[in-house]
């Protein structure tokens, strides 16, 4: 009949709110599937059995036949693609209940159609998914199975992909962590859906804990704007921050797997950082860098950088330099964050050399000095 249990016992509710009648929904057998009145769910459905059997247009039962399992009211079948799905049966006096017959079977029959689809799209959504884990994880692909598999479900594998992660927080209530984040995801795969559009090349799907979106054929910019759209829309409903990664475009179907990787490694970088929320993979290999050192060795690295400097120079030093990666070393940006002068910035930066014999200014000091300010 294409429709669960669940489903079924929700179009009986629906129906009897209508009409105020109980109802029952019988399956392709004739047995009770739903009803509103609990007593009867899994009995067979005699009137209902003969419908199915005789292909009847519907049947009526005048009164209650207790010893038949029947009461009075009309059964009409439920067709779907014109064949006959299941029953629906209408109880009360037939006097008062036939009236309400056909606008009863067409709306039943509306609602499953309804259910139908809506399980259609949930084995689609769920199809899309596998195979999305089995593209990115899978260890013995057949890359030319994989592309016939990925065109039957509306993927282009031949087409550049750019990855997008986002990391979500974890609930706050953790008595009950696992259903707020299922039911978390749900809606925010359906607020990106929206974003999306209508273009099914994109894709999103909650993969190991995370989000993932795939952007079908988009440029750096273009990428960068709908990720950001994307973050707006579930920050502004959630009130929280989502960190994010976002990799180069794929160049063939099995370097979307690095294209994953980079999202992954640049959304922990996000997830960590002071500047931005959302970052390229290109813009966030310092931050991961931090993020690979062991802590201890940082923690001797500082140690070392910093070993002729009292504790309140080590931190406004550390201040400065976070402050000078972030600014991209703009001094007039780095002063006015700080409430300085340009030049009295500048007089910090050669007083951080004289101190630690390290220069903010050339590239491979620069390196070692970010590592060595970052928080253990």
């Amino acid at each position: 009949m294409f429709l669960s249990q669940q489903d079924a016992q929700s179009i009986v509710e629906e129906v009897k709110a209508a009409i105020g009648r109980d109802i029952n929904i019988m399956d392709e057998t004739g047995r009770i599937l739903a009803s509103t009145n609990p007593a009867r769910q899994g009995q067979p459905h005699p009137a209902a059995e003969r419908i199915l059997r005789e292909q009847l247009p519907s049947l009526t039962v005048e009164e209650d036949q207790p010893e038949a399992g029947m009461q009075a009211g009309i059964n009409l079948p439920v067709r779907i693609d014109g064949a006959a799905a299941g029953v629906i049966g209408i109880t009360g006096p037939p006097e008062e209940v036939a009236g309400f017959g056909s606008v009863i079977k067409l709306l039943t029959e509306i609602l499953v159609e309804r259910a139908r689809k809506n399980q259609q799209a949930d084995r689609l959504e769920r199809a899309r998914g596998l195979f999305l884990e089995s593209w990115l994880f899978s260890h013995q692909e057949d890359w030319a199975d994989l592309e016939v598999r990925g065109r039957l479900l509306g993927f282009d594998l031949s087409s550049p992909y750019t990855v997008v992660i986002l990391r979500l927080p974890r609930p706050a209530l953790e008595g009950t962590v696992e259903h707020l984040r299922e039911m978390r995801s749900t809606l925010i795969l359906q607020m990106i859906r929206t974003r999306l559009g209508q273009d099914r090349r994109h894709e999103c799907a909650v993969i190991r804990d995370q989000i993932l979106i795939l952007l079908c054929g988009l440029n750096r910019a273009k990428a960068l704007a709908m990720a950001q759209g994307i973050c707006r829309d579930v920050e502004s409903y959630y009130a929280i921050q989502v960190p994010g990664g976002i990799s180069g475009p794929s160049h063939s179907p099995a370097d979307l797997r690095r294209c994953y990787q980079e999202a992954r490694t640049a959304s922990l970088a996000a997830a960590q950082s002071e500047r931005s929320v959302l970052l390229f993979y290109d813009e966030a290999s310092l931050e991961f860098l931090v993020q690979s050192i062991p802590q201890d060795l940082r923690q001797h690295l500082r140690g070392l950088v910093f070993s002729s400097c009292t504790d309140q120079e080590r931190g406004a030093f550390s201040q400065l330099i976070r402050l000078y990666f972030q600014e991209d070393g703009d001094l007039r940006r780095c002063g006015e964050r700080l409430f300085l002068h340009r030049n009295t910035v500048q007089y910090r930066l050669e007083a951080l050399r004289r101190r630690t014999g390290y220069d903010l200014r050339r590239p491979k000091d620069a390196v070692l000095l970010y590592l060595a300010s970052q928080e253990l």
